[in-house]
């Protein structure tokens, strides 16, 4: 008689244990979308400061669904950036000791990271990023140079370009006065 008494005692316990399993579950079923960018300031000169920045706009989906909002309209062209482009691994373009830019998207529980340095390095207008490196155009246009690349090099880049466009726009909707 004793072991189903046992028995008796240990169906209540695992009840709450599973009520529990299915609340944590529930929780972390929760959807959390990213996207987070990093400025990565390179090599610091002795005489200069650090500047550091970073920036991340997140979504945590409600357990119960409501109607789309803004930020989800933000994920959606963050997810159609990465389709447009065709963007389904890390890709990284930097230079050794420059400043650059990285980028971290994780949407649907996928993560995919890009890096560049070609924001930053070509705000002189002079200079140009190839996928071989730093390249000064020497009377050449942006688009001549980069029409030599490879068609996967171009697409990363836009699809960089466009991330950080999309984010900074949403930054400024937030935060703006």
């Amino acid at each position: 008689m004793q072991p189903l008494g046992i028995l008796k005692m240990r169906r209540p316990t695992q009840a709450v244990l599973l009520g529990l399993v299915a609340l944590f579950t529930t929780v972390l079923a929760r959807a959390e979308d990213r996207v987070s960018i990093r400025y990565l300031p390179g090599y610091p000169l002795p005489t200069r400061n650090i500047e550091r920045l970073d920036v991340r706009v997140e979504r945590i989906s409600p357990s119960i669904k409501a109607e789309d909002q803004e930020i989800d309209r933000f994920f959606s062209l963050v997810q159609a950036t990465l389709s447009e482009y065709g963007i389904v691994r890390d890709w990284q373009s930097v230079i050794p000791d420059a400043p650059s830019i990285e980028i971290t998207v994780e949407l649907n529980g996928r993560r995919t990271r890009l890096a560049s340095a070609h924001v930053v390095l070509e705000r002189t207008g002079n200079r140009i990023v190839t996928d071989r490196g730093v390249e000064l155009l020497n009377h050449r246009t942006r688009e001549a140079v980069l029409s030599q690349q490879s068609e996967e090099y171009r697409r990363h880049r836009l699809a960089f370009e466009r991330l950080l466009s999309l984010t900074f726009e949403r930054v400024r909707a937030q935060l703006s006065p």
